[in-house]
């Protein structure tokens, strides 16, 4: 009985029937508008709290949680607040403990768990790949299933597309500050990354000349919505400038869309140059990333061979239960309703970090997940993240992201990381405290 308590509240926080911070009935209210026993009722909480729909303030009462994200148990001290990971927030809006139930239960229906427990295609069923163009066709026009390989992430998508198109000792061109995942991979082909100049729009199209006719690169990566570490956001005339380089220049480009989502309104660059782009978009940052589900734009059928063959050698396949879970939310438009909350917080968290960083200078987008804050020129050295975290606060300076030695310095602070705007409340206060007092000024010499 108690779990149908917990079922139902948890339904009526997706539904929007019950808002965050609203306060429930007590215990004996509640155990007695419903004629069952005060116990059943107390399980009832107490199960909702552990799943992290509810919070028990003392002396207040049980409140509809701000989210279902629970405490870390593995910081290492002193950390007290780590923002140094970038994840989606996870508002209890969207509600993923119910939602991936509801859906395993539907798949378990539909088909049994027993269908997605062998071995698959690599790259994912007909079917499979059939929603995912719909999803992507939102944002792609051009999008097609034939074109489309799923794989475990976008990580792998990264890997092999480089191994796909790059020798051992070949050159790829990527922004100064890119993404640690496409350095790791570049390092463990042996691959040479290029790190190319940056203005607030993302890479610079002039500098991106140079340097194709300086370099003769075999491939070209960016991340041109929400970059990361940066946040710039290329606009329109921009990305047709970078495409009729790459196009002029007879490269080839892999556009990382991880955060497209948070931005749908803005057209990918493959838009404009689908048949020389590899497009990467996946879930991780607009849903959650332990769900290794991403998707690969192929730019033509033979393309899309080599990539799934690739995938076939190195991963065998995308793990099939969550590709099922997945491709259930996006056919009956449970992940839009998911993405739509996680916008919404993202939103909501810039709003905050605007407030307690007023008069800081600082790069955002309105959704995105981090911000980025140039060095100030009083703090030197890594003294700012040390700073930081002898306070309790973990974020990342520019070291992970750098390209050669000309990167700008800066660090990014990752808002979805807090576990609620509370504690990012807290870590935004630490943040704003340091960034205007010179390191030297709290130290004793």
């Amino acid at each position: 009985m108690f779990l149908r308590i917990v079922d139902a509240l948890a339904a009526d926080i997706a539904s929007g029937r019950l808002v965050r911070g609203e306060r429930l009935p007590t215990h004996r209210a509640l155990a007695s508008a419903l004629g069952i026993d005060l116990t059943t009722v107390t399980r009832a909480y107490g199960e909702a709290r552990r799943r992290g729909l509810l919070d028990a303030r003392v002396g207040q009462g049980t409140f509809v949680s701000e989210t279902t994200a629970r405490a870390a148990s593995d910081l290492p001290a002193p950390v007290n607040i780590d923002l140094s990971m970038n994840l989606p927030p996870q508002p209890v809006e969207a509600n993923l403990d119910l939602r991936i139930a509801q859906g395993l239960a539907t798949i378990r229906a539909e088909a049994g768990f027993s269908a997605y427990l062998g071995y698959a295609r690599p790259g994912g069923t007909a079917d499979e790949r059939e929603v995912a163009a719909s999803w992507l066709q939102q944002r792609l026009p051009q999008a097609s299933a034939d074109r489309i390989v799923i794989y475990p992430g976008s990580q792998a998508i990264i890997f092999n597309a480089l191994l796909a198109l790059t020798s051992p000792g070949d050159t790829v061109l990527t922004e100064a500050l890119t993404f640690p995942g496409a350095k790791a991979a570049a390092a463990r082909l042996d691959i040479r990354l290029v790190g190319v100049a940056m203005d607030p729009e993302g890479i610079s199209p002039d500098a991106l000349d140079a340097a194709c006719r300086k370099h003769k690169p075999k491939a070209i990566y960016l991340a041109p919505t929400q970059h990361n570490p940066t946040t710039a956001t290329m606009s329109a005339p921009r990305r047709k400038a970078i495409a009729d380089i790459i196009r002029k220049r007879g490269c080839l480009l892999i556009e990382d869309d991880v955060y497209g989502p948070l931005e749908p309104q803005i057209a990918p660059i493959a838009t404009l140059i689908p048949e020389r782009t590899y497009f990467a978009a996946s879930i991780s940052k607009c849903i959650a990333p332990a769900l290794r589900v991403s998707y690969l734009l192929a730019p033509d059928a033979a393309a899309e061979q080599r990539m799934r063959a690739s995938l076939q050698a190195t991963m065998q396949m995308p793990p099939s239960l969550m590709v099922a879970l997945v491709t259930q939310w996006l056919r009956s438009g449970v992940a839009a309703e998911i993405i739509r909350a996680i916008r919404n917080e993202a939103a909501a968290r810039q709003q905050l970090a605007a407030r307690f960083l007023k008069g800081v200078t600082y790069a955002a987008r309105p959704a995105s997940h981090h911000i980025w804050m140039p060095l100030s020129k009083h703090f030197g050295g890594t003294d700012l993240p040390s700073h930081l975290m002898r306070n309790g606060l973990a974020v990342v300076g520019e070291d992970a992201f750098a390209v050669g030695d000309a990167a700008p310095r800066g660090l990014r602070i990752s808002l979805g990381a807090a576990r609620n705007r509370a504690e990012l409340s807290q870590a935004l206060q630490v943040l704003s405290h340091a960034v205007r007092t010179p390191v030297g000024a709290t130290q004793i010499v």
